[in-house]
């Protein structure tokens, strides 16, 4: 029986993993291939993916585990997906390098960036920026000073100023996908086969070097802003920590929004919001030179704005579409209420974020291929980390919403040649979610 058990617990982990990245990929290439006018497809791409975030959550039990000959397939396997993950991505950078942004985002960054640094300009107050709808008020850059400073590079070249600075700010995501893997990652022996894959994970979805170096958009900044701000949380480097929170939210809206709220906890680090006060800075300087224009291109043009062909709102009635806000009021309180006693921690920020932004973009009036880049990749690290936990998730959850929780009991691995009945873990379907939430 004892090559049997060696067997079994070197496929298990092996195919658990084989199972996610699958998943992973099917998923993301129906979110490449449904895009307008395919809401409700995108819906439930989206809800797919909050699943399996959710299946992979870690049990109170303790993680699924594989052995060293697992460890050491996972590293090969992942390091030879990164090297053609990334042979390809920089091969599309290449060939687009010389081509300009293709996509408003793009373009209006890079004419906002000569307004500001070669003209001396306020891109907020500009006729010919961002030109939407017939009110003049609203006509001007729509995201934040800080995103202007971060692609300063476009002042110095309109056509390849966009990629250089993406490619910068991809290979900087990667580092910190990276770092962070191998800090969530406890057991020493996983820790270079985690990290990996969490950066293969990263670059598996087609959309996001597609929308960095063809079309050409910026939401690769404010994220890898707030990357770098959990790792140095994780080394308690708190000021730093929190000027790179405060410049996300400088830059764009959201995520950084929805970062700085998980910060709404007991535990108070003065020093991290002296650091989000100084990212704050240059939202305070363009308050100061017209705090009516800034307000209204950087926050309530985004709240006023109808939905398009990619949300819930174009395929539901009138009646529902106040729900989808409450959906996601709700969820932001659940988070916040059920973690406001627990101390700031990196491991447990990532999957309150993701689980937010998950949320709320699906039920958000635009589902655009660029808002993947926000959570891409966070779901890199929690999947990349508890990814032998995937299968056995799914088991979990299969009989927590079973109708008939009677039967056989049913074994996972916890370790090799030790198994636990599921029944002795299984939870009912409503406390099943409520661990899962906190």
């Amino acid at each position: 029986m004892q090559p049997v058990e060696k067997s079994t617990s070197l496929i298990r982990p092996l195919l658990s993993t084989s199972a996610l990245l699958a998943t992973f990929t099917l998923i993301f290439f129906l979110l490449d291939r449904f895009d307008w006018d395919a809401a409700f497809a995108r819906f439930v791409c989206l809800a797919a993916l909050l699943a399996i975030c959710l299946v992979t959550r870690r049990p109170v039990r303790g993680l699924v585990r594989g052995n060293e000959r697992t460890d050491q397939i996972e590293l090969i396997l992942a390091i030879s997906l990164v090297f053609l993950l990334a042979e390809r991505t920089m091969y599309l950078a290449w060939s687009e390098f010389n081509q300009p942004p293709r996509i408003d985002i793009g373009v209006t960054t890079q004419d906002a960036a000569r307004m500001l640094l070669l003209e001396g300009a306020n891109p907020y107050q500009s006729k010919s920026i961002a030109v939407l709808g017939d009110d003049p008020q609203y006509w001007g850059y729509k995201y934040g000073p800080a995103m202007i400073l971060g692609y300063a590079l476009c002042a110095v070249s309109n056509i390849w100023g966009i990629k250089a600075s993406n490619i910068i700010y991809l290979g900087a995501s990667l580092a910190a996908v990276f770092l962070l893997a191998r800090d969530r990652e406890k057991s020493r022996r996983g820790q270079n086969a985690t990290a990996w894959l969490c950066c293969a994970l990263m670059l598996i979805p087609n959309r996001l070097w597609y929308e960095l170096f063809y079309q050409g958009v910026i939401d690769i900044f404010p994220i890898t802003l707030i990357l770098f701000s959990l790792l140095f949380l994780g080394r308690n480097a708190w000021f730093i920590a929190g000027l790179l929170a405060g410049l996300s939210f400088s830059a764009k809206f959201s995520p950084g929004i929805f970062y700085l709220c998980l910060f709404l906890k007991r535990e108070r680090i003065p020093r991290f919001f002296a650091g989000v006060l100084a990212g704050l800075v240059p939202l305070a300087v363009f308050l100061t030179w017209d705090a009516g224009a800034l307000i209204r291109n950087f926050l309530v043009f985004h709240l006023i704005k109808g939905p398009d062909s990619t949300s819930l709102y174009s395929i539901t009635p009138r009646e529902l579409h106040p729900v989808f806000p409450l959906i996601q009021l709700a969820t932001a309180a659940c988070i916040l209420l059920g973690n406001y006693k627990d101390k700031i921690e990196p491991r447990r920020l990532v999957w309150q974020l993701l689980l937010l932004i998950l949320v709320v973009e699906a039920t958000y009036k635009e589902v655009h291929e660029n808002h993947l880049i926000w959570f891409i990749p966070l779901m890199a690290l929690h999947l990349g980390t508890y990814r032998h936990e995937f299968l056995p998730g799914l088991l979990r959850a299969a009989v927590a919403f079973s109708k008939d929780p009677a039967g056989p009991p049913i074994e996972r691995i916890t370790a090799p040649g030790h198994h636990v009945p599921l029944e002795e873990t299984a939870v009912s379907g409503p406390q099943y979610i409520q661990n899962h939430f906190h």
